[in-house]
């Protein structure tokens, strides 16, 4: 495997019915003939809370796909006041579909 490019982009984060807009963070990597993105966010403990977040939220990319984005066990006032949720990892088998599902990486993965 083979690091390519981090690359940051805008989405949506829904926690029940709340829909939020936030930024992630994408690690793409080379597999093979095919890539892998490691996608994560942070955001804070409290407002997290707030929005109802338990253990899972959707992210929803701009380009329409989402990701189910977990914290492990149930999110309480005792965690660190920054959470870092993240994605099990997200394959793609060429380019093209990986640029397909985050378009701001199209400039930096060749």
């Amino acid at each position: 495997m083979t690091h390519v490019q981090n690359v940051d982009g805008q989405g949506q984060l829904l926690i029940g019915d709340r829909v939020s807009p936030i930024t992630y963070h994408v690690a793409v990597e080379r597999r093979g003939e095919g890539y892998s993105a490691k996608v994560e966010i942070q955001a804070p403990r409290d407002w997290l809370l707030r929005q109802g977040f338990e253990t899972r939220a959707t992210l929803v990319f701009a380009s329409g796909a989402q990701a189910e984005l977990e914290h492990d066990g149930r999110l309480d006032v005792s965690e660190s006041i920054s959470v870092i949720l993240q994605a099990e990892p997200l394959e793609y088998k060429d380019r093209q579909k990986l640029i397909e599902a985050f378009p701001e990486a199209d400039r930096s993965v060749h």
